[in-house]
């Protein structure tokens, strides 16, 4: 069961089918897509079976059931992904109870040496480098996860030379993002120990180094320069152009529209409009995991939604100081999905969720076991035995 476990995590934490389907075959993305959850399937058979995780099986049930009945316009997709979702959140739970942190960072750390990799060997990209997340920003969570990750390996060598490299490719993919939450958790890692300085330290030698040698790697020169203004104080203005605020901004009319029950199924998600003989129109979607669900199922389901996610950030602030690992990770989540729009057919995000979820309500079980020991002694010396 083991092997089968560390077999699906390279398939989602790597991006596997995607990558197969965009640069081997349509055929091989297709079988390893369908395998993954065929290996979820079995190993939810053959595991011992786990409660399910209810806020996530009734948000999905609230954001389908009304994203459908509102407008079934966007509806091509909606069976599979309603399907896939699922199976995660129900079957794949089992798979993510067993996974421990150890496991997730070495496969994020395989997964971002495809970036490096690309970076060295792969021409023709366009200068921000992605690897097996095909897309740089995808590229740029998966590396900000290993880095959250790293603070809770006991293993020094392993942890230094994963902060390292997933700083190193974080860096390669020009993320905006992933910048912006490299530089919050380094100094959130300082209320941990004023020693954790070094690795903003060593960040900013690497960043240097990375932005001197850019030409030679043929990065991506517009976001290179931007991002050398950043060492001088002074934000380019190349950083601003195609900001996530302006894309939001193209959503908000329609929010108003309907804000209650939203406009519908994939309304916020994108798409290709038009015709061959009249020419075809891309409409970029919302770029908002917060924005998607209010604008295609409304504001109640977008609060259910705040509500979970809400819970992981608080839950995780009041570990800080006995696991900083639950904030780093829920407070990266949440700020990666206030930039990416496919939730519900994002299985690294969804598998991140259960994660945490299930991690939180380990920790309540245990308080409560200590809670209930301390309650438990004081009675019994009270008694006359």
């Amino acid at each position: 069961m083991k092997y089968i476990r560390i077999v699906i995590l390279f398939l989602i934490f790597c991006n596997l089918p995607s990558y197969f389907l965009a640069k081997v075959s349509a055929s091989s993305g297709q079988i390893l897509s369908y395998g993954t959850f065929l290996l979820i399937m079995t190993y939810y058979f053959f595991s011992e079976k786990k409660k399910l995780i209810t806020p996530f099986i009734v948000l999905g049930i609230l954001f389908f059931l009304i994203s459908i009945l509102v407008s079934a316009e966007n509806a091509q997709t909606y069976l599979v992904t309603l399907i896939k979702y699922f199976l995660i959140i129900i079957m794949g739970a089992a798979v993510v109870n067993d996974t421990s942190k150890e496991e997730m960072y070495v496969v994020l750390l395989l997964g971002c040496l495809s970036i490096i990799h690309e970076s060295i060997f792969v021409e023709g990209i366009g200068g921000r480098f992605r690897g097996f997340y095909l897309n740089p920003n995808a590229a740029g969570y998966a590396c900000i996860l290993g880095y959250c990750l790293s603070f809770a390996i006991d293993n020094k060598k392993l942890k230094i030379i994963g902060q390292i490299l997933f700083s190193i490719a974080g860096f390669m993919t020009f993320s905006r993002t992933f910048l912006l939450i490299w530089v919050l958790i380094n100094l959130c890692s300082l209320l941990i120990s004023y020693k954790n300085a070094y690795k903003i330290v060593i960040g900013a030698v690497l960043f240097t180094l990375f932005l001197s040698f850019g030409s030679e790697l043929n990065l991506n020169s517009k976001r290179m320069n931007a991002f050398s203004g950043i060492l001088e104080g002074k934000a380019n203005e190349d950083l601003k152009e195609d900001s996530r605020e302006e894309t939001w901004s193209n959503y908000y009319g329609e929010i108003l529209n309907n804000p209650i029950l939203g406009n519908g199924y994939h309304s916020f998600s994108g798409k290709i409009s038009g015709s061959e003989s009249d020419g075809f129109t891309i409409r970029n979607g919302v770029h908002n995991t917060f924005l998607m669900i209010l604008g295609e199922a409304g504001f109640f389901v977008l609060l259910y939604f705040l509500w979970i996610y809400g819970v992981l950030l608080v839950n995780g602030m009041r570990m800080f100081s006995y696991n900083p690992l639950i904030f780093f990770v829920s407070f990266s989540l949440i700020m990666y999905m206030l930039t990416n729009h496919n939730y519900f057919e994002n299985n690294l995000v969804l598998f991140v969720s259960l994660w945490l979820y299930i991690q939180i309500d380990r920790w309540k079980n245990e308080e409560t076991s200590v809670d209930e020991i301390r309650t438990f002694r004081p009675a019994l010396s009270n008694q006359n035995i």
